[in-house]
């Protein structure tokens, strides 16, 4: 049996071996029929030139959770592998429609919020029979204990609201792969869970494809199933309160376009010249990639500033 350490080592290592060999399967094939990622008319000019990349690179992270289950089998590694494989299957459709349209036009939100609702009521459902403990959340010093019902309600709105967070985050090269890792790291600790460290792994090894100027895209497949499985990751190693801190940055961008629709809507002018947050960046003057490495940086703060925050407030013990 191998100790926990060498077991995180070989998972996230295996993940991103995994992704390093299909993410050019991916493109290749893509690359074969002259198919991409069609470009938002109303976006930022310079993105443009990305017309046409290879997508579905959120593929590499289904087959990453896949290679996990079948190394190291478990119940949990299972439910969170449904969950990240449904948010991800969501996303093919909607990345599928794109291709074959050859138009920016997918899935409707409205179509794809019902389907992630479906998919995380299931996982919360499984989670709730399972896990005598759930609704216990830890808390900076404390542990909160939930009723039922608020856990059930918060878990789920924790779930389609990552994924639908990570997709918004997703509009620069390396950001949202860039920006879910610390989180994302910070939870594969403390659930323990092999397949959150092998997806992790692949993170990385997609990063090296996803770096500016991308060579592929990760589409709503991937962001999609990355934002469910950080939210689930987060439910499982009770840590639903925390998540907003640990994902500081992707909060940040849904509630800059919630910010930006609502107050067109009620006044009729935008507060920013463009959203999510990182376009707002970019026609303020910065790079692609200095908004980028400014972001992943901030997650990276935010994700270690609340993990130091629990370790020190020996909440430790419960997130574990």
């Amino acid at each position: 049996m191998m100790s926990p350490l060498l077991n995180a080592t070989f998972a996230f290592a295996l993940g991103a071996a995994v992704c390093a060999f299909v993410i050019p399967v991916v493109i290749a094939a893509q690359q074969r029929r002259a198919m991409g990622q069609q470009i938002y008319e109303d976006g930022p000019r310079s993105h443009a030139a990305k017309q046409g990349t290879p997508t579905l690179g959120g593929l590499a992270f289904v087959a990453a959770a896949a290679a996990a289950l079948v190394a190291h089998f478990s119940i949990s590694d299972l439910t969170l592998g449904c969950l990240l494989t449904a948010a991800g299957t969501i996303g093919f459709a909607d990345d599928l429609l794109i291709l074959r349209k050859r138009r920016a036009l997918g899935l409707r939100a409205r179509t794809k919020s019902v389907l992630l609702l479906v998919a995380a009521i299931a996982f919360i459902w499984w989670i709730a029979r399972t896990r005598p403990d759930h609704a216990a959340q830890a808390w900076f010093g404390h542990v909160v204990m939930l009723p039922q019902w608020l856990w059930a309600v918060l878990a789920v709105l924790a779930i389609n609201g990552s994924a639908h967070a990570v997709n918004l985050t997703d509009g620069l090269d390396g950001l949202a792969a860039g920006t879910v890792v610390a989180p994302l790291a910070v939870l594969a600790y403390a659930s323990s869970d092999t397949l959150v460290t092998a997806v992790l792994g692949g993170c990385f090894a997609f990063l090296w494809f996803n770096r500016h100027p991308a060579r592929i895209f990760m589409g709503d497949t991937g962001s999609l199933a990355l934002g469910a499985l950080l939210a689930g990751a987060a439910v499982q190693a009770n840590m639903i309160l925390v998540l907003p801190l640990l994902g500081a940055v992707f909060v940040a961008e849904a509630l800059s376009v919630i910010a930006q629709v609502a107050s067109f809507k009620t006044t009729g002018k935008r507060i920013l010249k463009m959203s999510p947050l990182h376009h707002h960046f970019e026609l303020c003057g910065f790079s692609e990639s200095k908004v980028t490495s400014v972001m992943i940086a901030a997650s990276f703060c935010a994700a270690c500033s609340t993990w130091l925050g629990l370790l020190l407030s020996n909440s430790r013990g419960l997130a574990r």
